[in-house]
């Protein structure tokens, strides 16, 4: 329990504080009340015997009209600094040196003020208030008259600025406050000067503490006050060296944890005991971007996924009962993702709940998924050759008298079937051994017309009528690749081609043109075209964009894959485009190849 003591420098104020309170507040406030009284009184007498000497003038001067004696009014008030008002005893406003004589008659009836009333009563009134008129405070007096000259019988009044007196109380009072002020500050210095050396000593002490609270332990006292204060400094001083060590200790180990946890591939969330998300290290930000907006939320408000809350809800349930075994879930993302879930419960710390550790499996699902549709694609493509070689061969073998010509065209059947089969595994092979990178690969400087002859040489006998179109010549410059393989991929796009041109109007166009330190080569067709759903899986092994894979149309469905991984070992690519956008129909592949010389060869 912390209880609130006062400083010894308040206690030095406070008391000072109370003997100038009493020492110069007091005479202070009975000056402020004899002060105010005795003025008052001074203005009211002063009142009266300036009202006696306008009285005097009006009885003993001579005068020819009442304008007359209306200017001699106006040129004694302006001298005596005062408004001197003429009225009948019925209060009515003769003349008066504070308005002009056209607004006198608009003069409101004077016979209800104070100062008059008693002036009918046979005294000198004397009335302090508000004049309307001249919008300020005045001192009234007024005193009846006896009527002499043009003048009747009436009520003489004069009314003095109480401004000048107030200016002179309020100049008083500002004297008396600066020398009070200056007394006030001349005694409190002197409480500061006395309590100042003390007053550093526990500062500093103060400041230090407030710098380790801050994270800044590097504070030490570098002097002591007094001897008293001495054994304090040295403890605290002792104090802070210990928190610095410690310190240490707990940033290193912390720098520690972090680098292991932002180093894990895995993605790691941290839940509290609620099962609100508290923080995740860089793998689960990449998996969940914007990870650090959902704190204080629930994985479902995160996720999307009930199955993944359902997991969580269940390891808080198992930990609240004492079980701290892990519980797992295998969850989807948008985007294709799958991640293996491991949801861990923590011990020992209630603030804490569980861990969610997020292993992505997405490769080994379609590694899985390739190795399923592999053999499944293997097992098709097989089948019909043998279904084939099989019923001939059977056939054959039921034939009691055999006819030469028959023979030899179910044997022509039994080879081509067998040839395709055997072409297959060749292909199959040769596609392990690129994906495995077994087959050595000579990259040399290679001429890209005289590969992709070679090429249209081998693919002739199966050419319809087609107008073969070649804009590679002498100014193409040659690539880093190897010839056999540049062939190779030449010549599996030119038979996708020649297969699906149309028989009387076929066309192929080849042309290329350097980009940079590639040269990026063209092979257009006429044909058909490819749909944008399937462009983007044209390379995988076995797909066809036919969906009858008993069409007239042969292949193995692993040429283009084949050229996939020969242009990813030469560090090119192959890429399709479909339609043509120069002919809205077609295709257009796209071989991308370094030229040789840019890359220093192996």
């Amino acid at each position: 329990m912390t209880t609130t003591t006062i400083s010894l420098r308040l206690r030095l104020f406070l008391a000072f504080g109370a003997i100038l309170f009493f020492a110069l507040g007091v005479p202070a406030y009975y000056l402020h009340q004899n002060l105010g009284q005795t003025s008052e009184r001074e203005a009211r007498e002063g009142a009266r015997r300036d009202l006696r000497s306008v009285e005097w003038m009006l009885s003993s001067g001579s005068y020819d009209s009442v304008a007359q004696v209306n200017e001699a009014l106006r040129e004694l008030a302006a001298r005596m600094d005062i408004r001197i008002t003429f009225m009948t005893l019925d209060g009515r406003v003769l003349t008066d040196s504070g308005v002009t004589a056209g607004r006198v008659e608009s003069l409101e009836n004077h016979l209800g003020r104070p100062e008059v009333t008693q002036a009918l009563g046979g005294e000198i009134g004397v009335s302090l208030r508000y004049s309307d008129t001249l919008g300020q405070d005045l001192l009234y007096a007024a005193m009846r008259t006896q009527a002499s000259g043009i003048m009747p019988e009436g009520i003489v009044r004069i009314a003095r600025p109480q401004s000048q007196l107030r200016k002179t109380v309020e100049r008083l009072y500002g004297r008396t406050s600066w020398v009070y002020g200056l007394s006030v500050i001349l005694a409190f210095g002197l409480v500061s000067l006395t309590s100042r050396q003390v007053g550093r000593a526990i500062a500093s002490v103060a400041q230090a503490a407030a710098d380790i609270g801050q994270g800044e332990p590097g504070k030490r006292i570098r002097f002591s006050p007094s001897t008293e204060l001495t054994p304090l400094v040295a403890a605290f001083n002792n104090m802070v060296e210990r928190i610095e060590s410690n310190m240490q200790t707990i940033v290193k180990q912390k720098m520690e944890s972090e680098a292991v946890l932002n180093g894990m591939k895995a993605g790691l969330i941290v839940l509290d005991g609620h099962g609100r998300i508290l923080r995740g290290n860089y793998a689960a930000q990449e998996i969940f971007p914007g990870l650090s907006t959902f704190a204080g939320r629930k994985p479902m408000e995160l996720s999307l996924l009930q199955g993944l809350q359902d997991a969580c809800d269940a390891a808080l349930d198992k930990r609240r009962h004492g079980d701290f075994s892990q519980v797992g879930v295998v969850v989807s993302l948008a985007g294709g993702r799958s991640f293996d879930v491991s949801i861990v419960p923590i011990k020992g710390d209630a603030e804490l709940g569980v861990i969610m550790v997020f292993h992505d499996i997405t490769e080994i699902k379609r590694v899985e998924q390739i190795r399923r549709d592999f053999v499944a694609n293997v097992s098709h493509e097989l089948r019909t050759p043998l279904t084939s070689i099989k019923g001939y061969a059977e056939t054959l073998v039921g034939i009691e008298k055999y006819d030469p010509e028959q023979t030899r065209s179910f044997l022509e059947v039994i080879l081509r079937n067998a040839n395709h089969m055997n072409t297959m595994l060749d292909e199959l092979l040769q596609l392990s051994r690129l994906e495995h990178g077994k087959q050595r690969v000579d990259l040399v400087s290679v001429d890209p017309a005289s590969a992709l002859y070679s090429a249209w040489k081998s693919c002739h006998p199966l050419s319809k009528d087609i107008e073969f179109v070649n804009e590679l010549d002498a100014t193409i410059p040659a690539v880093r690749a190897n010839f056999e393989q540049l062939v190779q991929v030449f010549r599996n796009v030119l038979e996708n081609a020649v297969k699906y041109v149309p028989e009387e109007t076929a066309v192929i166009r080849v042309h290329a043109q350097p980009s940079g330190r590639e040269l990026v080569i063209f092979v257009e067709d006429n044909g058909p075209g490819i749909p944008v759903e399937d462009q983007a899986r044209i390379f995988e092994r076995f797909y066809r964009v036919e969906k009858d894979r008993n069409s007239s149309i042969g292949g193995t469905g692993l040429g283009l894959a084949i050229c996939r991984h020969i242009m990813a070992n030469h560090g090119g690519r192959i890429t399709v485009q479909s339609p043509v956008p120069e002919t809205g129909t077609g295709s257009r592949f796209i071989i991308t190849l370094p030229l040789a010389g840019q890359i220093s060869e192996e």
